[in-house]
């Protein structure tokens, strides 16, 4: 049979083939341990295959979520954070550099031509008493910049807080592994994950209302998962994402042997 010659090769092609990491490799050499030159690679791919269920049982079994309170907490931060920079933006103002700027022109160009009727409106006079206003005015333009900006830096420290919570928990394997919970877990993690991008509010309501489903659904996965990791007898010093490798080098192999 094809896949029987196919057997009798499989672990020199698996030394020799450059693709293949060097711990997925060594899975699938685990894997063809012990089978004869005649055997068929279906033996190896059952082996093969209860790894991957074992190493996603476990995966799923380590599945964290974070504190209500961590989460209340960066999430009220936010929803501050947010305000405070609305209030500064209003009271800046669209312009305000544009002022800033106009301003920092007029006075340089009264220091340099002394008092002179305004340029601009030719009404009023460029004298020291405009001096005095158009600093006071230049100087509150500028705090109300500076508030902005550090609005707005607040605003980015906070989103990262809240975003590092919400990016720190693990979507759920792909492998169904046998596991009944899996598939609820993964429609939560899909509802707590797809938060709105351009609103810091709205970010901050949805992670909240969306982390006690999340909740609830990973601590039935982990707890179904847990009381099955030791059912397959696998090679559990690989990691989920190289038994996958060999998995999927391994099905190549058996496919290109048949006839």
């Amino acid at each position: 049979m094809a896949d029987e010659a196919r057997s009798d090769d499989v672990l020199q092609r698996a030394h020799d083939d450059d693709s293949l990491s060097d711990e997925a490799r060594e899975v699938v050499l685990a894997a063809c341990r012990g089978l004869a030159p005649g055997d068929p690679l279906n033996a190896a791919m059952t082996r093969l295959d209860a790894t991957v269920e074992m190493l996603a049982r476990r995966r799923a079994a380590a599945l964290a979520t974070p504190a209500v309170d961590e989460v209340d907490e960066a999430a009220s931060a936010l929803r501050t954070a947010a305000g405070a920079q609305f209030d500064a933006e209003r009271a800046a103002g669209v312009l305000s550099a544009d002022r800033i700027q106009f301003l920092e022109t007029s006075l340089e160009f009264r220091d340099r031509h002394g008092t002179q009727p305004c340029p601009v409106c030719d009404q009023g006079t460029l004298d020291d008493q405009w001096v005095v206003r158009a600093r006071a005015a230049l100087a509150a333009e500028k705090d109300a910049t500076g508030a902005m900006r550090s609005a707005r830096s607040g605003v980015h420290r906070a989103r990262q807080r809240l975003t590092g919570l919400v990016r720190g928990v693990e979507a759920p394997p792909a492998e169904d592994a046998g596991l009944t919970t899996i598939v609820a877990a993964r429609v939560a993690y899909q509802a707590f994950s797809a938060f709105p991008a351009d609103d810091d509010v709205a970010y901050a309501e949805h992670v909240t209302a969306a982390l006690p489903a999340l909740r609830t659904a990973y601590d039935a996965l982990r707890a179904e998962a847990a009381s099955r990791v030791g059912e397959a007898g696998a090679d559990e010093a690989a990691s989920l994402e190289s038994a996958r490798e060999a998995q999927e080098w391994l099905r190549l192999e058996a496919s290109s042997a048949r006839p």
